[in-house]
């Protein structure tokens, strides 16, 4: 069988995909990963096939852009909520859909598979009159956001002659049983499985702590928009600390930040994974994959939670109890942090999360499903 993944050219929604499409591989289908930008060659190396559905597009840049023009003007009162059909951010869905349409016409998938904000798969599998899946990715997102993601692909639909998107034939859940706040049809729970890209791991990561460790990250896009400016706080809160803080900040910048206590260091770049798994607590920005990343790792964490998805994903946090969310500028203290390392509630309730997405059917155990899907509801090679 052959499988199209489709998704929008930023790691932090690319990557969750990632090891579904490797248990596809290694049960033996063909799989093709539709994107753009960087993403491209961040595809080939997890060792997947990538077709540039975009050639010459920036997404980050271009995105960067849009977010600091956003920021600095107040939104108009037609910008509120969902917007005119027509309307709004596609995540580059327009822009690689005639080309992803041509390479699936050449390539003939039987499945499409696709993120929330990779609506360019539902037109593909549309056009092609294929079943397509949703692979779910965080809080956020719902049947009302994807169709908003459709209403910004509608130029893309009357393009191909289509009248708009087909129902998904499964919704792929990877939030934990206990944070599941969806009630689609056709949803399937799917464990999450971090993949945050391979790399050569340092010695220090394995060596004795003689401090509880704190990974502090923002994920890969909201330096390239913020700077780092939103973790100046915890290098201040980290002279009052008595742990050892590590700033993965995706090679960003830190001179902003000043000069950094003997306890704060910082990394260009490591498996966010890996880093957690060496560490004892974690402050992050709230994006979708990094809050699942830290949700496996069974951390308690700080969700700063600002912006595009993030809230959605803090509020999860919180509500579950398996970590913090400041409620403003004045929550942001050294006594948020001694909070986040002594509060035993935190620490049992992330590992009883960890716990339930352990228990969770791999995406090993979802090819089977889908392979039926496929045999059911499309064409067969």
């Amino acid at each position: 069988m052959r499988v199209l993944l489709a998704g929008p050219p930023f790691f932090g929604l690319l990557y969750p995909m990632v090891p579904l499409a490797q248990a596809f591989r290694a049960a033996g289908h063909d799989v093709l990963v539709g994107t753009c930008g960087a993403a491209v060659q961040r595809t080939a190396e997890a060792g997947l096939l990538a077709a540039d559905c975009a050639p010459g597009l920036d997404p980050d840049a271009r995105y960067a852009e849009m977010e600091k023009k956003r920021q600095g003007r107040p939104p108009s009162p037609g910008e509120a909520g969902r917007p005119a059909k027509g309307r709004g951010f596609s995540f580059f869905s327009d822009e690689m859909a005639d080309r992803m349409v041509r390479v699936a016409q050449e390539w003939r998938p039987d499945l499409v598979v696709h993120t929330p904000n990779g609506v360019v798969g539902q037109l593909v599998a549309a056009r092609l009159g294929l079943p397509s899946v949703l692979h779910a990715v965080g809080f956020g997102h719902t049947g009302v956001h994807v169709a908003m993601m459709n209403d910004a692909l509608a130029g893309g639909y009357e393009r191909h002659g289509l009248d708009g998107p087909e129902p998904v034939a499964a919704w792929l859940d990877v939030a934990p049983p206990s944070m599941t706040t969806t009630d689609e049809p056709r949803r399937w729970s799917m464990r999450y499985v971090p993949y945050n890209g391979g790399a050569a791991l340092p010695p220090w990561l394995f060596a004795p702590r003689r401090r509880p460790r704190v990974a502090v990250t923002l994920g890969t896009v909201r330096p390239a928009v913020d700077g780092v400016s939103p973790v100046a706080w915890v290098v201040e809160a980290a002279r009052r600390t008595d742990a050892e803080f590590v700033l993965a900040l995706g090679g960003a910048d830190v001179a902003a930040l000043g000069e950094l206590p003997e306890n704060v260091s910082t990394v260009d770049w490591i498996p966010l994974g890996a880093l957690l798994d060496a560490s004892d607590a974690v402050v992050h920005h709230g994006g979708a994959g990094t809050t699942l990343t830290a949700l496996d790792s069974g951390l308690p964490q700080i969700v700063l939670g600002e912006g595009a998805d993030r809230p959605a994903n803090a509020a999860a946090v919180r509500h579950r109890g398996c970590g913090l969310v400041p409620d403003g500028q004045d929550d942001l203290t050294p006594a948020l942090v001694e909070r986040l390392l002594t509060d035993e509630a935190l620490a049992d309730a992330a590992r009883e999360t960890a716990a339930e997405m352990a228990a969770m059917p791999s995406p090993a155990e979802t090819v089977g499903r889908l392979v039926q899907l496929a045999l059911t509801q499309g064409r067969t090679r």
